[in-house]
C-alpha cells in the first residue's frame, strides 16, 4: 500500500479527552494506517492510503462525527467568526454570571424585599440559565459520547449536574456546568502559552529577503522564493534567511538560533552562514545554498514538529494507566452511591432509607465521578516533553522525539568514539625536533610545510597548516616526486629535501645512529613522527598527533560529577587509546574495536552498568550508535545526514553541551514525576474527602481544573533561562 501523510489543524484541541474523541470517530475508516497528535500544536497527521480515503473524506468524517473543525495545514485558513473565536470565554462568562446573580437574590432576596416564593423561583431560574449556558458546549459532546459507550470527561460532568438536579442540588449544578467551562478555558490559555512559547523558540527564519539581481539592485522578495545561486543582501542586525556562503563583507554573527552559542562567530568571504541567524555590524553578501525550506533551521523546526507528535514511552504508560483507571474510579462511584444504601436496607429496613440519606450518597457518588477524569494525569506528560524539546532546540541540541528525551534522564553511562568525537579527528603538529646544524625549528618547519603543501597526504597537509599559523613563511618546493606509502622529495632553494617515514629515511641511508634512535623513542609516543632529511644528512622530526578536543576532559569530567561512567570506544591500537583515555579521564578504554566488537561493548555495558547511550558522528559507527540507548551526534550545523541518522543532534560540533543535555533529560523526567505525583494525590485526597462526605461537587471540578493548569506551568517552567 502506497501511502501519504497530511497533516490536518484541529482548533480548541487541548485536552488528550478530544484526542480519543478523535481516534474513535476515524477508527474504521478505510485507507488509514496511523495517526499522531500534537496537542500542543493542535494537528492531527494521519497516514493513509491515497487510493482508498483523502484529506477532504477525513475532515468530512472529523466534522460529522465530532462536531470539531479541521483545516488542511499550509492551506490559507478561512478567518474564523468572532463566535467561534470567543465562544468558550463568552459561554463561560454568561454562565458565571448567571451564578452570579443566582447566589445574589439567594443572599440578598430578603433585603429587596422579595417574596420567599418569588426568591425562590427567580433562584431557580438563574441556576438553570447557568446550567443551560455551560452546557451549550458540554451537553452535545456528551450525547455523542455516551452513543458510543465512551465514558469520558464529558460524560462525566454531565451526569453529575444531571444527578443534582435530580437531587434538588441546582446550586451545585450550577457551579459544576460553570467550573468546567472556566477548566476548559484555563486549560486553552495555560496550553496556548505553551504554544506561543515554543513558536517563539523555533520560528525563527525571516519571511523576506532582499534579492540582488543581476543589475545589482537588490527587491523585496519571499525568502521562499529565494533558489540555489541567488544572491541575498543581510544588512546589518537584520536575521540571514537562507542558509549559504558569504561572498562579500565581514561580521560576525549571532548563532544561538542554531548552536545555542551565545558569543557572536566571526564570518567572511567563504565561510557558511545559516537562515534564522543574526547579522552583526556587517553587511554580507551571501550566494544561497537553496530555499529557506531547505535550511539547517527549517530541518530543525520539522524535526521537532515530528518530535512532538510523537509519545514517550512515560507518555504512553500513563496512557494505558488512565483507560484503565477511568472505568475503575466509575465503579467505585457507584458504589459509594449504592453500597451504603444496601447496608441501610439490610441493616434497617426501608424505614432508615429516607431521601436525606439517598441524596447523601448519591451525591457523594458523584463527586467521586467527576475527580476520576483523568485528564490532568495525561496531559501531564505532554507538555512536559514538547517544552523539554524546544528548551533543547534552543540550546543547538535537536532531539528526534520525547522517548529519546526520556532515554537522556535515564543513562547511567555514556560510550564515546574517539576520532572526531573526543578528539579533533585532524593530525595536529605537537612536536618538533631539531638535529645539530638544521638551523631550527621555523627553518625545519617551512621546509617540511614546503613539501607538504605539494602533496596530498593528510600529516604533510597538517604541517603546512601548522607553519602557517606561525606565520612562517613557506616556500616553494620544486620538482616535487610523491614516494607512496613512504613519503616525498623535492628541491628547496636549490637543496634536495625528503620527507617521509622512519623507514624511508632509513632506505635513503640518511638515518645517523644517534637520530635512528631518537626518532625510534619518538614512534613509541602517541601519534606518527615524520622525518625530515636532506643529502648531507637528518635535520629532525615532526611528531603529529589526532588532540582531544579542548572542552573533552572538562565534559568527561562533568559526566563523572553526574554519576555516569565514562568509556572510550576506538579502533585504534591499545598504546594511543590508553595515552587518550588518561589526559581526558575517561573511566574505561577499549582499544582494537572492530564495528561488531562495538556493539558488543555498548550491550556489555548496558548489562553491568545500565542505560548506555553512545557519542560518535552519526555515519561512522552506526552499528553501535543504533544498538545504544540513545545515540548522539555532534553533527556540525552543516551536516544533514547527521540530522537524519541520530537520535539526538549537538548542532555546534560542541561537545560542551553534553552535560546540559544529561541535566535536562533528568529535569524533564523530574516535572513529569512531579505532574503525575500532583495529579494523583490531588484526585485521592478529593476521592477520600467525597467518600467521607467533606467534598462537594464544586470542590471536586475546582480541583480537577487547578490541577489540570498546575501542571502545564509547572512544565513551562523547563523554558526558563534558569533552567534552559
Amino acid at each position: 500500500m502506497s501511502e501519504d501523510r497530511c497533516t490536518l489543524g484541529i482548533p480548541g484541541l487541548d485536552c488528550p479527552n478530544e484526542i480519543e474523541t478523535l481516534r474513535q470517530a476515524l477508527a474504521g475508516e478505510p485507507g488509514i494506517a496511523g495517526l499522531s497528535f500534537d496537542l500542543i500544536h493542535g494537528t492531527l497527521t494521519i497516514d493513509h492510503d491515497p487510493e482508498l480515503t483523502d484529506p477532504d473524506r477525513l475532515i468530512a468524517v472529523i466534522t460529522t462525527r465530532t462536531g470539531m473543525r479541521a483545516t488542511k495545514q499550509g492551506i490559507p485558513v478561512p478567518t474564523a467568526s468572532w463566535w467561534s473565536r470567543h465562544e468558550r470565554l463568552v459561554l463561560t462568562a454568561g454562565s458565571g454570571v448567571a451564578l452570579l446573580s443566582a447566589l445574589s437574590v439567594a443572599s440578598w432576596g430578603e433585603t429587596l424585599g422579595l417574596e420567599s416564593s418569588v426568591e425562590h423561583r427567580l433562584t431557580e431560574v438563574c441556576y438553570g440559565l447557568a446550567i443551560a449556558i455551560g452546557g451549550v458546549g458540554l451537553f452535545p459532546r456528551a450525547i455523542r459520547n455516551a452513543l458510543k459507550a465512551r465514558l469520558d470527561i464529558d460524560v462525566l460532568m454531565s451526569l453529575a449536574v444531571i444527578g443534582a438536579v435530580c437531587l434538588g442540588e441546582w446550586d451545585e449544578a450550577a457551579t459544576v456546568a460553570f467550573l468546567y467551562g472556566l477548566s476548559e478555558l484555563l486549560e486553552s490559555f495555560s496550553l496556548e502559552r505553551a504554544r506561543r512559547s515554543v513558536r517563539a523558540l523555533l520560528e525563527v527564519a525571516p519571511t523576506m529577503a532582499e534579492r540582488i539581481g543581476d543589475d545589482g539592485r537588490t527587491s523585496a522578495t519571499p525568502a521562499s522564493a529565494i533558489t540555489r545561486g541567488d544572491r541575498v543582501l543581510v544588512r546589518a542586525g537584520e536575521v540571514i534567511p537562507v542558509d549559504g556562503e558569504v561572498t562579500v563583507g565581514r561580521s560576525s554573527v549571532d548563532e544561538k538560533t542554531i548552536t545555542g552559542e551565545s558569543v557572536p562567530t566571526p564570518r567572511e568571504v567563504g565561510d557558511f552562514v545559516h537562515a534564522g541567524t543574526v547579522n552583526g555590524e556587517g553587511t554580507l553578501e551571501v550566494r544561497a545554498d537553496g530555499p529557506v525550506s531547505e535550511s539547517v533551521v527549517a530541518r530543525v523546526v520539522d524535526q521537532v514538529r515530528s518530535a512532538r507528535a510523537g509519545r514517550a514511552g512515560v507518555e504512553r504508560r500513563i496512557t494505558r494507566f488512565a483507560a484503565v483507571y477511568t472505568p475503575i474510579v466509575v465503579a467505585v462511584s457507584l458504589l459509594v452511591m449504592v453500597l451504603p444504601l444496601v447496608w441501610t436496607m439490610v441493616s434497617s429496613g426501608w424505614s432508615g432509607l429516607d431521601s436525606g440519606v439517598v441524596r447523601e450518597w448519591v451525591n457523594r457518588g458523584l463527586v467521586v465521578l467527576v475527580i476520576s477524569c483523568p485528564c490532568a494525569l495525561v496531559i501531564a506528560t505532554p507538555v512536559a516533553i514538547v517544552c523539554g524539546l524546544a528548551a533543547a532546540a534552543r540550546r543547538g541540541i535537536l532531539i528526534r522525539g520525547g522517548e529519546y528525551l526520556e532515554q537522556v534522564g535515564r543513562l547511567s553511562a555514556i560510550a564515546f568514539d574517539k576520532t572526531g568525537t573526543l578528539t579533533s579527528g585532524r593530525p595536529d603538529v605537537v612536536e618538533v625536533v631539531c638535529a645539530a646544524g638544521a638551523g631550527g625549528q621555523d627553518r625545519l618547519l617551512s621546509i617540511a610545510a614546503a613539501l607538504g603543501d605539494r602533496g596530498g597526504h593528510v600529516l604533510g597537509k597538517a604541517i603546512a597548516r601548522h607553519a602557517r599559523a606561525r606565520e612562517l613563511v613557506v616556500p616553494i618546493a620544486d620538482g616535487y616526486r610523491a614516494i607512496p606509502g613512504l613519503g616525498a622529495l623535492g628541491w628547496v632553494e636549490d637543496v634536495e629535501y625528503y620527507l617521509g617515514s622512519h623507514r624511508y629515511i632509513d632506505q635513503l641511508g640518511m638515518c645517523e645512529p644517534d637520530f635512528h634512535d631518537e626518532l625510534h623513542k619518538a614512534e613509541d609516543s602517541v601519534g606518527s613522527a615524520v622525518a625530515v632529511s636532506a643529502s648531507s644528512g637528518p635535520l629532525g622530526f615532526i611528531r603529529l598527533a589526532d588532540r582531544p578536543r579542548p572542552e573533552a576532559a572538562r565534559v568527561v569530567a562533568e559526566l563523572q560529577g553526574l554519576g555516569l561512567r565514562t568509556v572510550m570506544l576506538t579502533g585504534d591500537n591499545a598504546r594511543t587509546a590508553a595515552a587518550v583515555a588518561r589526559e581526558l579521564g575517561v573511566s574505561e578504554e577499549r582499544a582494537g574495536l572492530l564495528p561488531a566488537d562495538k556493539v558488543q561493548a555498548i550491550a556489555e555495558l548496558d548489562a553491568h552498568h545500565g542505560p548506555t547511550g553512545m557519542v560518535g558522528d552519526g555515519v561512522n559507527d552506526a552499528p553501535a550508535l543504533a544498538a545504544a540507548k540513545v545515540s548522539i551526534a555532534l553533527g556540525g550545523v552543516s551536516s544533514g545526514a547527521a540530522l537524519e541518522s541520530a537520535d539526538i543532534v549537538l548542532l555546534a560540533d560542541d561537545l560542551g553541551r553534553l552535560p546540559w543535555l544529561i541535566r535536562h533529560g533528568r529535569r524533564v523526567l523530574a516535572r513529569i514525576r512531579q505532574n503525575i505525583a500532583i495529579a494523583l494525590v490531588v484526585k485521592v485526597a478529593v476521592l477520600i474527602a467525597a467518600v467521607l462526605g467533606f467534598a462537594n461537587l464544586w470542590i471536586a471540578v475546582a480541583s480537577d481544573v487547578g490541577t489540570s493548569v498546575l501542571v502545564v506551568f509547572n512544565a513551562l517552567r523547563l523554558l526558563r533561562p534558569s533552567e534552559a
